[in-house]
């Protein structure tokens, strides 16, 4: 598996921010890793504090491990479909009518966090030995078009920063709610 150099030349806005996350740093350490991060911050947060987002229209931590917790259902079945069915067709997902349909406001986030912990550790016994010829087994999404494993893999790494850092975004307005 390579790491990301560079997202000089890539045109899709969100791919690129989202791989920009991950220049120079080992995606599979990154998606190791994440589990922990989850469990490490919201380590003694309140019911409330859970609930609560950064601002009016933004994810809160619960639906952020909600999210989290089916992006990797969603690439669990992907990474599945470019192995065994190299070419495939992989369908988009829109989040907000996930979101939405799927109730993040409400999930006992707990529960979602140790399924997240279990599916991420699958993932990753699947991914560690694959060879480089795996790595560029492929599928193709229906927006973004050719997507290999390592692309996937990469982007998945990206995503997990790209949440993380909003929890922490939303943990910093926690300290400043009490300096006020």
């Amino acid at each position: 598996m390579k790491t990301v150099t560079s997202v000089a030349g890539i045109t899709n806005p969100y791919v690129k921010r989202i791989l920009s996350n991950v220049i120079g740093k080992d995606p599979l350490k990154i998606l190791a890793s994440t589990p922990r991060s989850l469990e490490r911050f919201t380590l003694g947060l309140s019911d409330s504090q859970i609930r609560r987002s950064r601002t009016k229209g933004k994810w809160s931590i619960r639906q952020i491990i909600a999210h989290m917790c089916d992006i990797e259902l969603v690439l669990g079945f992907r990474f599945r479909m470019a192995l065994s069915q190299s070419g495939t067709p992989l369908q988009a997902m829109d989040q907000d009518k996930w979101a939405d349909g799927l109730r993040y406001h409400k999930v006992e986030w707990r529960k979602k966090l140790r399924l997240f912990r279990a599916m991420r550790e699958d993932h990753l016994s699947l991914l560690r030995p694959l060879s480089r010829q795996e790595w560029r087994r492929f599928g193709i999404h229906e927006e973004r078009g050719k997507e290999t494993l390592e692309r996937m893999v990469q982007m998945l790494a990206g995503h997990d920063i790209n949440h993380l850092k909003q929890i922490e975004n939303i943990m910093s307005s926690f300290n400043e709610r009490n300096k006020n």
